[in-house]
């Protein structure tokens, strides 16, 4: 795979607000309420930044 393919996946703004949903979704599953609160705060400040 050619390195710039490679660099555009992985800065997909996609990738990061993927990982951010499955990390509030799995402390809510969890009863880890602060860690929820923080990631979906993480999401909104992402949201917010232009980065999607």
């Amino acid at each position: 795979m050619p390195a710039g393919r490679l660099r555009r996946g992985l800065t997909e703004p996609l990738l990061p607000f993927a990982a951010l949903a499955l990390l509030a979704v799995a402390a809510a599953a969890a009863g880890h309420a602060v860690l929820c609160w923080a990631s979906v705060g993480a999401l909104a400040g992402y949201s917010l930044s232009g980065s999607v």
